[in-house]
């Protein structure tokens, strides 16, 4: 009897026919607040789904960074939607993850529209994303995160079902320890330093708002990489949260990988195949069951 684990990868590798609609607005005020969704094929209705928020130093980068993952995804039978947000200095903190929260209610309020069963919502993000994933995984319903926008109205939303955090930072405030002499690109993302802003900086950080009723977690980075996933981890499991930690040996920041060994390419460690298959368990025993 084949495994449900190996029937999603069957399928990821079988399955065919997902489409993409581009630059859907998810908040008409900002010209960056947009989303790629990838629809898998048919017409099923109450799908599960895996927002993905992008990486780039909080300054760059764009949902184009889930060109491989989101079809890979759509073909194995979710919704996969990829957004852009606010980046610095437009977005800084907390802009950029109000967008995140406003993006999550989008989907849920357009669940019907795209087959999207909004109980059954994944956030996944990398680098810069992943904190910002991480901060909308365990407070989203954090009234001082609540967006503005009309999809949110303004409101708290509930927390999603499952978080993929790949290589990012969990506590804002050791990041900025971290980071060496030149602190400009962190005090950028909040528009000063931690003794200038503490309650930014505390907010901003995953690891400040661990709870009980926190959702299953996988935390992926490499050991030599950004610092503080071990401790989100052991933060959460010591309050009840299914959480797990993997680690993506050699690949530090970015895997650079390709056929040719004259060849490199820039790709996120959460696109590694042994990364890949505990994505997929994750997002099967927590938003798949059920479902497809």
């Amino acid at each position: 009897m084949r495994s449900p684990i190996a029937s999603l990868l069957v399928c990821a590798a079988a399955c065919s026919g997902s489409t993409v609609d581009r630059d859907v607005v998810y908040d008409a005020r900002f010209g960056e607040t947009t989303m790629d969704i990838y629809l898998p094929d048919g017409d099923q209705p109450a799908r599960p789904t895996v927002l993905f928020v992008h990486g780039g130093s909080w300054s760059g980068g764009d949902k184009d960074q889930f060109f491989r993952m989101g079809p890979r995804l759509a073909d194995s039978g979710f919704v996969a939607a990829s957004i852009n947000y606010r980046l610095v200095p437009d977005g800084v903190f907390p802009l950029d993850a109000m967008d995140c929260i406003c993006s999550l209610a989008f989907l849920r309020g357009h669940a019907a529209e795209y087959g999207i069963d909004p109980d059954r919502i994944a956030v996944m993000g990398y680098s810069a994303g992943a904190q910002l994933a991480s901060l909308v995984g365990i407070a989203s319903d954090d009234p001082e995160l609540a967006p503005d926008c009309d999809a949110a109205a303004g409101q708290s939303l509930a927390l999603p079902a499952a978080v993929i955090s790949g290589s990012g930072p969990q506590d804002m405030r050791a990041f900025w320890n971290d980071v060496g002499p030149d602190k400009s690109v962190v005090d950028s993302i909040f528009g000063g330093s931690p003794s200038q802003l503490p309650d930014a900086y505390d907010l901003a950080s995953p690891i400040t708002h661990v709870r009980p009723d926190a959702p299953p977690y996988l935390l992926i980075y490499d050991v030599l990489d950004i610092s503080g996933n071990a401790a989100m981890r052991d933060a959460l499991v010591a309050d009840g949260t299914d959480a797990h930690l993997m680690e993506v040996a050699g690949s530090l920041h970015v895997l650079e990988e390709g056929d040719d060994p004259g060849e490199y390419e820039v790709a996120m460690a959460i696109e590694t195949p042994v990364a890949w298959i505990a994505i997929e368990d994750l997002l099967f025993r927590t938003i798949a069951k059920g479902g497809t």
